[in-house]
């Protein structure tokens, strides 16, 4: 495990307040949770506590990315970042992926997020315009090991 010591473990509804209450406090500009309710039921959520503790969590959809797994969000507690949650999460998204090469994106203006993955060796795939207009998605992947 990289960085912060705790546990990771699939969400389940019994979560969701947390969840949620995590993603009221990340300043997102938009609503999400009834995206988040249904990636919660649907088992598609990663948590990573400490003392019971939720410090972050990882949405990721199996197979729905050109037949791969996609990373589709990643958030963690304004407190606990730089800490090694992100590693965290993203070193277990890897090890619990159900195909071979997994994907994500982020905004190019996201330079956190663009930092964390490449201290964690994804790699640049490519970007994609007009998703959100002036601000390109940039690819990344990563090799299951």
């Amino acid at each position: 495990m990289i960085g912060m010591e705790g546990n990771s473990r699939r969400a389940d509804p019994s979560d969701l307040e947390a969840v949620l209450a995590l993603d009221r406090a990340s300043p997102v500009g938009r609503e999400r949770a009834a995206l988040l309710t249904s990636r919660v039921q649907a088992g598609e959520v990663i948590l990573f506590e400490k003392e019971d503790q939720l410090l972050g969590f990882a949405v990721v959809r199996k197979r729905s990315f050109f037949g791969r797994d996609f990373v589709e969000l990643l958030t963690v507690t304004e407190s606990s970042r730089r800490r090694g949650v992100g590693s965290n999460l993203l070193e277990e998204v890897v090890k619990r992926s159900s195909s071979v090469r997994i994907f994500t994106s982020t905004n190019q203006s996201n330079s956190e997020m663009i930092g964390l993955l490449e201290k964690t060796s994804w790699q640049f795939s490519g970007q994609l315009q007009g998703i959100d207009e002036g601000d390109p998605e940039l690819i990344f992947f990563k090799d299951a090991l």
